[in-house]
């Protein structure tokens, strides 16, 4: 193709056919522009395509995380839920509100109050994501919601601390002597045992009317009281909180995986 071209440029240019001469070579050149432009409108195109398939596996990928984190969040709400009813009960009974509960019934919701199960909240994708530069292919709303849900998620934080200054702050052990007599120690689950239970030290055994008593002490009642208020902001945060949001973050990417 360039050798015709060079054979018309030189044939105009013999017969002294100068407007001719040059109208053609600016032909030419707007030729030469126009297929640089596509070049680059293709190159482009190309681009925008693998960045679209990026931030659509990326997506893919956070809504995967997504699903498993509610799945999490779902088993934990169902189980802080039914310890959390039986704690209510126990300090109900405590107040004297539900004097009728029998002694074995108590003992059952005793040992099951406290939830054993701790929650593990994954988010490896979106700190991979945020590292790499790639959190920026999201939409402006997407990243929004998923930070939200990561500062949310954090906040968690707050909770387990005041947790835990319940029991650090037990320089005289009168909580652990507390939980022990009461039996608040939940067993590890059979699933997940690799050693035999521990019994009962003898001095903490109460017979039904010393832990009547017990129970209905007001030490008692306010000491389990300040126990059960962290697990019920944990319930709550759970259920109101960082649950709702993961769906609404899931129905998001969903809206716009479909726009696609």
């Amino acid at each position: 193709m360039p050798a015709i071209f060079k054979n018309i440029r030189r044939k105009l240019a013999t017969e002294n056919k100068t407007a001719a001469y040059f109208r053609y070579a600016l032909g030419e050149i707007l030729l030469v522009v126009i297929g640089i432009l596509i070049a680059l409108q293709v190159n482009n195109w190309n681009e925008n395509r693998k960045q679209e398939n990026s931030k659509r596996h990326l997506m893919l990928a956070i809504k995967k995380e997504l699903l498993d984190n509610k799945k999490t969040l779902q088993s934990f709400e169902i189980g802080i839920n039914k310890s959390n009813t039986k704690f209510n009960q126990v300090l109900q009974y405590s107040a004297g509100a539900n004097p009728t509960l029998p002694a074995d019934s108590l003992r059952r919701y005793l040992s099951e109050m406290v939830y054993p199960i701790e929650l593990s909240i994954l988010n490896t994708v979106q700190e991979d994501a945020v590292s790499s530069g790639k959190f920026e292919l999201l939409s402006d709303s997407l990243k929004y919601d998923l930070s939200f849900l990561k500062d949310y998620t954090d906040s968690r934080n707050s909770i387990i601390e005041q947790r835990n200054e319940i029991f650090n702050n037990d320089t005289d052990n009168r909580i652990g002597k507390l939980m022990a007599m009461l039996s608040m120690n939940s067993p590890v689950p059979e699933r997940y045992a690799i050693h035999p239970p521990i019994p009962k030290h003898s001095k903490f055994k109460l017979n039904d009317a010393k832990l009547i008593a017990f129970i209905k002490d007001p030490e008692t009642y306010l000491t389990l009281d300040k126990i059960y208020e962290s697990y019920r902001d944990d319930e709550i945060w759970t259920k109101f909180g960082v649950l709702r949001m993961t769906n609404k973050t899931i129905d998001l990417i969903n809206r716009e995986l479909n726009k696609e």
